[in-house]
């Protein structure tokens, strides 16, 4: 595509940011005057930003999408709750990548520069004009690890099929979720949720300037993964988040995984503790607290350390308790899992080992000894490491999100509940359905290298991705998830629990659970 024809389509879009940005209170000449006829020179609340162009191809077509990196959103001091970015003067360059949260070092090295000054967002955007609908991503990671920027969640493949992806920073690990009001002060009260009240921040961010970008504020999605898909259903819980949005995706996620305020304060005082004391939380460097908090989180007696506090205020309840209420927003939502999540956290070996607290996410040990038991039962011709992932697969995954889809159904609400059960071609994981193996197919990006290193994806499993991903902008804008190379996706209610079973063969199975929800005793 010429770059003069790009130009073309783009510009009418400014325009139309710049007036919607007048609604808000700000100086419409001031703006429209800041913000010539540049197809890439956006006007948002806290100034004007600069993008580039990039080409996606969509079969033999090349589609220009625009692409915005590194947007402030918001700002905070340690341990406070955010505050809107600071104004800036000039052309922020969005075409850097982001800043990413400080973290503990994961898998691979983190290609980003790390800053406690990290909320920021990214934004993928068509080329033409219009009133797009949104997807807002929420990255997975524990609530401990991950970034906007990362490679396989890219949105530029939203974008080329009508549909504009933000992905957003949020802060994490003690940064974000470490209750420290009873040790800092009533100031600090809330700290323990700091990473949901960024991502509400962020959402209001969205409501204000997406139309800037041509999208549609009144037709958002939250969609997240993992520790993200956990933060979309907390989102649906907080009250200060309703409104913000219309559709909800939910992979992998759950709504129990939260703290009580004495378990908050119990994790709080063990990262002050690694620390050394109270009065190093505000001046020591973060690599500090980063050390202090992975020391904390190896001697805790429960998997995923990091979590939304239930404070009675800012979050009422446990989110699935307030689902179960009919006290969240009766939005649409596309929920579920993968076959075998907990494979990608434990080898052979390890699965083979007894039980032990740190791999248990949501139950106590002695109901989990007693599950044990009756999956032994129940599964004699499992080894004990196929029925320990099969048991923890469950526990953290398979029955949260199962009781998410009968919770919101049972309100009213429209639920899609799925389960992915593609064996992952190749890879450490080869032959199974664990954690993240969604990932690349929701973005599109089987043929990326890192999906290739992690799952064997090649352009084998273009058919399956172009499925997946097909199916979720479908639901994005406005319909039920469907695909013409699936069956009918049937809602989930509770007179037949269909799921979408997808494979390379895609199937919808009625009572997928049965028999482990017996086991459960649901």
């Amino acid at each position: 595509m010429e770059e003069i024809s790009r130009r073309s389509v783009l510009a009418g879009s400014i325009g139309a940011g710049v007036a919607a940005l007048g609604g808000l209170g700000l100086p419409f000449e001031a703006l429209a005057a800041a913000a010539p006829r540049d197809p890439l020179l956006v006007a948002t609340s806290g100034g004007l930003v600069r993008g580039r162009i990039e080409e996606v191809m969509q079969g033999r077509k090349g589609e220009a999408v625009r692409v915005f990196t590194g947007i402030p959103y918001g700002t905070a001091a340690r341990f406070a709750a955010p505050r809107p970015a600071r104004a800036w003067h000039g052309e922020w360059d969005a075409t850097r990548p982001p800043r990413a949260a400080p973290q503990p070092e994961g898998f691979d090295p983190l290609p980003a520069t790390q800053a406690e000054d990290c909320l920021q967002l990214n934004v993928w955007a068509p080329a033409a004009p219009g009133r797009y609908p949104v997807v807002v991503w929420i990255h997975g990671g524990a609530n401990e690890t991950g970034w906007s920027g990362a490679a396989l969640t890219t949105g530029e493949r939203f974008a080329a099929q009508g549909v504009i992806c933000v992905s957003v920073n949020y802060r994490l690990g003690a940064l974000g979720y470490c209750e420290l009001g009873h040790v800092l002060g009533r100031g600090y009260a809330g700290s323990g949720n700091n990473g949901i009240r960024d991502l509400v921040l962020a959402l209001q961010w969205v409501r204000a300037n997406i139309a800037a970008f041509g999208g549609n504020p009144g037709r958002v999605t939250l969609m997240g993964e993992s520790a993200g898909g956990k933060n979309v259903v907390t989102l649906m819980a907080t009250p200060a988040a309703d409104g913000l949005y219309a559709r909800a995706i939910v992979c992998s996620g759950g709504g129990q995984t939260v703290y009580n305020p004495g378990e908050a304060a119990a994790f709080a005082n063990a990262v002050v503790a690694r620390l050394g004391g109270r009065e190093r939380l505000l001046v020591a460097p973060f690599p500090a607290i980063i050390e202090a908090q992975v020391a904390a989180r190896r001697e805790w007696p429960r998997n995923m350390a990091f979590r939304a506090v239930v404070d009675g205020m800012f979050l009422p309840q446990m989110p699935l308790t307030r689902m179960v209420e009919g006290r969240v927003p009766r939005v649409p939502l596309l929920v579920g899992s993968n076959a075998d999540e907990s494979r990608l956290f434990l080898s052979p070996a390890q699965a083979a080992k007894p039980l032990w607290s740190q791999q248990v996410s949501n139950e106590t040990m002695a109901r989990m000894a007693t599950l044990n038991r009756s999956y032994a039962q129940a599964y004699p011709e499992l080894s004990e490491a196929e029925r320990r992932w099969k048991l923890l697969t469950a526990e953290e995954y398979g029955m949260p999100n199962l009781r998410l889809a009968e919770a919101h159904a049972a309100r009213g609400a429209s639920v899609w509940h799925y389960r992915l059960a593609l064996p992952a071609p190749g890879g450490p994981h080869r032959g199974s359905s664990p954690h993240v193996l969604d990932v690349p197919l929701t973005f599109d990006h089987v043929t990326n290298p890192v999906a290739a290193q992690m799952f064997g994806y090649s352009a084998a499993e273009q058919p399956v991705a172009d499925a997946w991903h097909g199916a979720m902008v479908a639901f994005i804008k406005g319909s039920a998830p469907s695909t013409p190379a699936w069956p009918a996706w049937p809602r989930f209610k509770a007179d037949r629990r269909a799921s979408m079973v997808v494979a390379r063969n895609a199937s919808v199975v009625d009572d997928l659970d049965r028999a482990e929800r017996a086991l459960w005793g649901e």
